[in-house]
């Protein structure tokens, strides 16, 4: 896109561009307004490589040094977007953050613009009232009472760690003014790291986190579930906070959430399921079967910015005892909440936050606009992207797979590699680099039984089967290179990335 100016140091003349006035003078305003939206709108439907500028290191450090005026701002802007990476390329399938839905994303620069605070009735009226209707929708999509609470907040770590405050008032009431509450929390071995971090910063210690061996799904294993209670209750504890997964980040496993909410039971535990990549899934006619169970949980973390495709951040918590979730927070600010009782609530009283942003806008617009259904289809999409994945290394001389993807997450490897675990990590990590470094695909790789593994997270609704084996075939490429070059028997220090990343890649 073209753009009026060009980037220079700013000159003498700039100085009345700079004046208070200036800044919110209407008319740059919506000149500026209209660069941005078609910088937004390109990155939002953008098809063509880089995923990755390979130089952007060298770029933005040149950027760094460059001064620029108010007139310049939608080139600056430009400049960082090209540099930056782009999630919105159907061949970005790295990690669980979302291609936005484009309506959602345009719709956030709103949210800014009218700069609300739900914490407080007084500073955001209709916001609120948009917030709680959206609340009660979401109780009713996880089959929870109207009687329970939720309330959004920056991403899925806050929403485990507000469900597990609400878990510690509801097993130990005293705990919010007293302390030192004596509460286990058992989880598997799979689940977010989020969870035992909470731990620490509720003062459980992370000492106070039992793991629970996974089965070969890679799910909690709730049949093992009774003996870490037994291994708990040696270790003194004798309230337990029981954690399902729905999603786990490795492998997007889903854990068996009936039969954890009945071991959760009949240890007098208090159910968390985090579903911050799953909880999405309840809109698919198809997939809503992975969620079975939910409506047992005590608690639930769910990120609509994952399987909803919304724009960062939109975290959620939902707790089935609402006023629970009231309890959590048991303190009093007259100069901000109202000593009157309203139709809507000052939804800072059961959150952490205080400046809580208006992210129930964009999720309740698309929501309306688009429907249910259409959330639905967008999970069905990308799971059979993931999906197109499996079969492809399935059939593949190079690749192989390591799990059957439940979802939208697949794990891979090298079929031939170094028998050494150590070696063949290095080798999957290199080419991890290498194909992020060649502008023309983005993965991702995590550790599976002690080993690196390749990995793809398809979270972008464009990108297709096609998009897929895209990747998959630059890996082959890559590694048939590097096999080809014999850097493989030789000493593994010689197996560098940049020996990967300078091998040709070719569209």
């Amino acid at each position: 896109m073209a753009t009026k100016s060009s980037l220079a140091p700013p000159s003498g003349a700039a100085g009345a561009l700079r004046t208070p006035d200036s800044a919110w003078d209407s008319r740059q305003l919506s000149e500026l307004a209209q660069e941005l939206a078609q910088l937004s709108v390109r990155e939002l439907t953008r098809t063509s490589a880089p995923v990755r500028e390979p130089r952007f290191i060298r770029n933005v450090e040149a950027l760094l040094k460059r001064g620029f005026e108010p007139r310049q701002l939608a080139d600056m802007v430009k400049l960082v977007a090209e540099n930056s990476l782009h999630l919105s390329h159907p061949r970005y399938m790295a990690q669980q953050v979302a291609a936005p839905v484009p309506a959602a994303a345009l719709v956030d620069g709103v949210v800014s613009a009218l700069n609300q605070s739900l914490a407080v009735w007084r500073m955001s009226p209709a916001g609120t009232m948009l917030d709680r209707s959206l609340a009660q929708r979401f109780k009713k999509l996880f089959g929870l009472p109207r009687t329970a609470e939720g309330t959004f907040v920056p991403g899925g770590s806050f929403a485990n760690l507000t469900g597990l405050l609400a878990a510690r008032a509801g097993l130990d009431p005293k705990a919010w003014t007293r302390g030192g509450a004596n509460i286990a929390v058992l989880c598997g071995e799979q689940t977010h790291y989020s969870i035992g971090r909470a731990a620490g910063i509720m003062g459980l210690g992370t000492a106070s986190v039992f793991p629970i061996p996974i089965d070969k799904a890679r799910r909690t294993d709730a049949g093992a579930v009774a003996g870490v209670v037994k291994k708990a209750r040696k270790a003194g504890y004798r309230k337990f906070i029981l954690v399902g997964t729905s999603g786990s980040t490795p492998t997007a496993s889903f854990d068996d959430l009936v039969a954890l909410g009945a071991a959760a039971r009949q240890a007098g535990a208090w159910f968390h399921v985090d579903a911050a990549h799953g909880g999405g899934f309840l809109f698919s006619p198809r997939y809503k079967r992975l969620m079975r169970g939910v409506a047992r949980a005590d608690s639930i973390a769910f990120d609509p910015h994952k399987m909803m495709f919304m724009p960062l951040s939109a975290g959620y918590v939902l707790v089935r005892d609402g006023a629970l979730l009231h309890r959590t927070f048991e303190q009093d600010a007259p100069y901000l909440f109202s000593a009157v009782e309203r139709d809507y609530p000052d939804v800072g009283r059961f959150t952490i936050a205080c400046s809580q942003r208006f992210e129930a806008l964009k999720v309740w617009m698309a929501l309306g606009a688009y429907g249910e259904g259409f959330f639905g289809e967008l999970v069905e999409g990308v799971c059979a992207a993931a999906h197109a994945a499996y079969e492809y290394c399935l059939q593949s001389q190079v690749l192989e797979p390591v799990h059957e993807p439940a979802a939208n997450i697949f794990c891979f490897r090298l079929r031939q590699r170094p028998k050494n675990a150590a070696a063949s990590s290095r080798l999957h990590f290199a080419l991890e680099e290498a194909v992020n470094g060649s502008g023309e695909g983005y993965i991702s790789s995590t550790v599976i039984d002690g080993e690196r593994t390749l990995r793809i997270v398809v979270m972008n609704p464009r990108s297709t089967a096609k998009h897929v084996l895209a990747n998959l075939k630059l890996v082959e490429r890559l590694a048939r290179e590097e096999a080809r070059s014999r850097l493989l028997s030789r000493p593994l220090a010689l197996l560098s990335v940049g020996s990967l990343a300078r091998s040709p890649v070719r569209p």
